[in-house]
């Protein structure tokens, strides 16, 4: 679901070849470096070793697989900490960093053999938190195993803490009990890592399982020109296919063990100038004498595409671009860090609601 305007985006935004003019190629560094996810600094690309991890970036060369990191498993209760954040600020052009690092984070509570038995609920309420709305029922499980998270630096250190998947961890144990908790996501890393990261996890956890996954914006970063030109077809189809194959791998039966259900909860791209594309003219550092560009219409057009993967595995997409819609960098306050791309204390916060809202089908607490 996306956020209506009074005047229809397509209209704003203007015909096909406005949108490839030489004003909108001269602005792609703009829009390249406001994506949501990944790193400032420069975009850091993981590929699975797998055949079906489809690689989107068009200059990597020698990316690295992040499948077959061990995962080690301590014991926790809710309440701060548990987990090691990796601060973005890495860069690569055609090849990734160290893969061993990517989060391996477990927190496991004892005596938590649970295997199955969520449902879904029937609520039709849309939950709501500092004016936003979901886009949608919540899926509402009944009862909660373990949290897995997934991705790239939004789940990753990205932005200013305390962070989201910490908050929904301790969140997530008041409401449910104990639960096991483990982090995969890599800072920097694209759509075609999701495989790698979920092949990374245990053999063996305690279900149900649910899987938050924020990833996509490395990858429209990093074919900006195609996004820009209409050009990006093939682009968003392997993004598909990356999804799918994460997802496949997710949703594999017996993955957990015998019995143990799995549910996927897959964010979207947000965008910190709430569509006006005015980065220079608002404090973001990497915008500094670039002109302004409109882009609802490209974040649309590759939320659908990242839905659409989602939908087809019936998992739940979640929109985090919808729900952080007009708290950009205009309002006050806003949610996102100084650096325009990853989320600040507020945002986290309310990553963190959105997410749990999703999860469990009540209000944040």
């Amino acid at each position: 679901m996306y956020i209506e305007h009074d005047t229809p985006r397509r209209d704003r935004l203007g015909s096909d070849s406005a949108l490839r003019s030489p004003r909108v190629v001269a602005s792609l560094g703009v829009l390249a470096l406001a994506l949501a996810c990944g790193d400032a600094a420069g975009t850091e690309t993981l590929a699975s070793s797998e055949s079906d991890a489809v690689s989107t970036s068009p200059t990597e060369s020698s990316a690295t697989s992040v499948a077959g990191s061990t995962a080690t498993t301590t014991v926790t209760t809710a309440g701060p900490g548990g987990t090691d954040e990796t601060s973005a600020g890495s860069t690569a052009t055609s090849s990734s960093s160290d893969p061993s690092d990517a989060s391996d984070t477990t927190a496991a509570t004892a005596g938590d053999t649970t295997t199955g038995g969520a449902t879904t609920s029937d609520a039709t309420t849309e939950a709501t938190s500092a004016g936003a709305t979901t886009d949608g029922p919540p899926v509402g499980l009944d009862a909660l195993g373990s949290l897995v998270v997934l991705g790239d630096s939004i789940s990753d250190g990205g932005g200013q803490p305390p962070y989201y998947y910490d908050l929904l961890r301790d969140s997530l144990t008041t409401h449910y009990g104990p639960i096991a908790y483990h982090n995969a996501a890599k800072s920097g890393s694209q759509t075609n890592a999701l495989k790698g990261q979920a092949e990374s996890l245990p053999d063996s956890l305690p279900g149900p399982v649910a899987v938050v996954i924020t990833s996509g914006g490395n990858d429209m970063k990093a074919n900006i020109l195609q996004v820009a030109l209409g050009l990006d077809g093939p682009v968003k189809m392997a993004v598909a296919s990356n999804i799918d194959a994460a997802l496949g791998e997710l949703l594999a039966p017996g993955r957990f063990g015998p019995g143990v259900e799995v549910h996927v909860f897959e964010g979207n791209i947000y965008d910190a100038s709430d569509g006006q594309g005015d980065y220079g003219a608002n404090g973001c550092s990497f915008g500094e004498g670039l002109p302004m560009l409109p882009v609802d219409m490209y974040f649309d057009a590759w939320n659908a595409v990242i839905a659409d993967a989602v939908d087809a595995r019936e998992q739940a997409p979640v929109d985090m671009h919808g729900y952080f819609y007009g708290h950009g960098y205009h309002a006050d306050p806003n949610w996102y860090a100084p650096d325009c791309t990853h989320p600040n204390a507020i945002g986290h916060a309310a990553l963190r609601d959105l997410f749990f809202e999703h999860i469990t089908g009540e209000p944040a607490p």
